[in-house]
């Protein structure tokens, strides 16, 4: 059975993502895969490109063929960590922000905290993950 709808309700208009060419891009690091894809499918449903890489090396060679805005990233990844990673990525691309996320909060939560980088804490909400890239990047364009 359909509804009937009044003349004079609309359905809320559906976001459109920005075009292609201005959405911010993202580059998530993950080694667990469905937590990466997880996040990915997050931040892309918020209007961001969003590439995805499995490890520190291979997130270093997207790196250095393509610009990216934000990069989001596990610390304990199997090989180099997350922080290794950032170090690299930040001399290829200075410009670049940079979030941690790890299962071992209390350690790393202080060594991020005294960086003065952004940390998530998993397991992490989705939510929680789209405002910390929107405030980092915020926080990167009024630098």
């Amino acid at each position: 059975m359909t509804p009937i709808l009044s003349p004079w309700t609309r359905p809320d208009p559906a976001k459109k993502p920005a075009p292609k060419c201005l959405r911010q891009r993202v580059l998530v690091v993950e080694d667990e895969l469905l937590i990466g894809e997880i996040a990915a499918e997050a931040l892309t449903d918020a209007g961001y490109d969003v590439i995805m890489a499995a490890s520190a090396e291979e997130a270093e060679v997207m790196l250095r063929d393509m610009s990216v805005d934000l990069l989001f990233t596990d610390i304990d990844l199997g090989g180099r960590d997350g922080f290794e990673l950032a170090q690299a990525a930040l001399s290829l691309q200075p410009l670049l922000s940079v979030i941690f996320t790890s299962g071992r909060s209390w350690i790393c939560h202080g060594m991020c905290q005294s960086a003065g980088v952004p940390f998530l804490a998993k397991p992490y909400r989705l939510a929680e993950v789209v405002e910390t890239v929107e405030r980092a990047l915020k926080a990167n364009t009024t630098q």
